[in-house]
């Protein structure tokens, strides 16, 4: 899905220290805190984050094979040498953020509820669910799974919370929650790496915020060996199904398929309740692409960074999306697989058995209404293809090069809206397409250009 950021604002706070544990398991009192200021986190879920997540929590059932697997796949207490923590994360400014929350092994008060500050659908019959967007693990998992480097360091070594993505990360900071009135929390320094004495504890009882950071190369794309976050699901492929991503992509896709037409499709997202205002002006908007060979399309769309491997593998496109175990599943890399990140983009392309816009158009009409996928589709673009490169290698050319440019996430200025009128453009050789909402024409910038050079020669 497309995406917002949030919101925080901050004020300063007193801090109070209690036992804490550290990574040997170890009891101790009267921690000292590196620092006694905080800032209260009000989150904002806006416009289609907000969609995403109520879509999230609508199926809170877990498969129990994957749960009791938890255990048996060796998640947590198996971290790898310092040496070898050292050479898969070398020291860097640069990295992919993630956060986690650490909840204390004791997480049920005395009258048998949930303490404070926990969120009770991170769980299921006493045991943390896997692959929650909020990146729950218990204290006692994530301490033990924890290598000091020789330069210092502490690496996460394991794979937090299930997600296949997440399994060589560096601890950046510790941050201790704290409930306040009407349903506000802050969250108060508690230890940060080359800054704090000893290694990193929790207090028992507390629940804390993680910050951690993965190599250096996972800022560019999902893997060392093929930067850029762009994938291409290539569904009709006559020898099989496959899931391209990044640049080795290039290597596999065709010079010989031809890009004839392009289109812009715009909708609002179905919603299983009454519509809010945020929801009637919010607009996913897609490119199709139609292609000399007639045989097939091609959906082209910008969106959350991990969306759809955060989302079990559901996306919109095709008419499996809810099956257990769907088409695009069954090809999903494990390196894609990871929590959607708010701030930050990627292009996904699919290949899809509608041959030509009528078809499509059929496809959005059996899917259509707030009870089905579409609401309100619309065609705002139509134009043929006048690119002389436009084959699907140099169409992924230009996507890895956009994106690398650029990969950030902004509500109004960098989203779905403007990638499509930015491709739009380019296909087309129009000097300039609008994107679909007035309120998203008002700050645009064309930038089409970021197409055509090679990311990796900018800064």
């Amino acid at each position: 899905r497309d995406d917002t950021a949030d919101i925080g604002v901050g004020v300063a706070v007193d801090v109070d220290v209690g036992m804490e544990i550290d990574i040997n398991g170890n009891v101790n009192s009267n921690s000292n805190s590196s620092s006694n200021r905080s800032s209260i986190c009000s989150e904002l879920s806006l416009a289609e984050g907000k969609v995403l997540q109520e879509s999230l929590h609508l199926d809170d059932d877990i498969d129990e094979a994957f749960r009791d697997s938890y255990q048996e796949e060796g998640w947590y207490g198996f971290p790898v040498l310092p040496q070898t923590a050292t050479e898969l994360i070398p020291p860097s400014q640069k990295g992919l953020i993630w956060y986690a929350t650490i909840i204390p092994d004791q997480f049920i008060d005395e009258d048998g509820k949930f303490i404070k500050g926990i969120n009770p659908k991170d769980f299921y019959q006493g045991s943390i669910k896997p692959q929650r967007g909020t990146v729950p693990v218990f204290s006692r998992d994530f301490l033990h799974s924890l290598v000091q480097t020789p330069d210092g360091r502490y690496i996460f070594s394991g794979m937090l919370n299930g997600w296949p993505a997440l399994k060589t990360l560096e601890l950046i900071a510790l941050e201790r929650k704290r409930m306040l009135p009407l349903n506000q929390f802050n969250y108060l320094p508690h230890w940060r790496n080359h800054h704090s004495t000893g290694p990193p504890t929790c207090l028992d009882g507390e629940i804390y915020r993680a910050t951690l950071k993965g190599p250096e190369w996972t800022a560019i794309g999902y893997s060392q060996d093929s930067p850029g976050f762009v994938s291409w699901f290539q569904s009709q492929n006559p020898t099989g199904p496959n899931l391209l991503f990044g640049t080795k992509m290039l290597q596999q896709l065709s010079f010989h398929d031809k890009c004839s037409m392009v289109h812009m499709i715009s909708h609002r997202y179905a919603v299983s309740r009454a519509e809010s205002p945020k929801d009637r002006l919010t607009y996913h908007s897609v490119v199709l692409l139609e292609w000399e060979h007639g045989q097939y399309t091609t959906v082209v769309e910008g969106a959350y960074l991990n969306g759809i491997g955060g989302y079990k593998c559901r996306t919109n496109w095709y008419a499996d999306k809810n099956e257990e175990g769907n088409l695009l599943s069954q090809y999903f890399p494990q390196e894609m697989i990871a929590p959607w990140i708010k701030t930050a983009a990627e292009v996904r392309c699919y290949d899809i058995p509608q041959k030509n816009l009528k078809e499509f158009r059929e496809y959005l009409h059996t899917y259509e209404g707030n009870e089905q996928r579409f609401v309100d589709p619309q065609i705002s673009f139509s134009h043929k293809a006048r690119l002389t490169y436009r084959s699907k290698a140099h169409i992924a050319q230009y996507l890895l090069n956009y994106i690398g440019r650029d990969c950030s996430y902004q509500d109004l200025k960098r989203n779905c809206q403007t990638l499509a009128a930015d491709f739009c453009a380019l296909l087309a050789g129009k000097k300039k397409v609008p994107p679909f909402h007035p309120i998203v024409k008002l700050e645009y910038r064309n930038r089409k250009h970021f197409f055509l050079y090679e990311s990796n020669m900018y800064n």
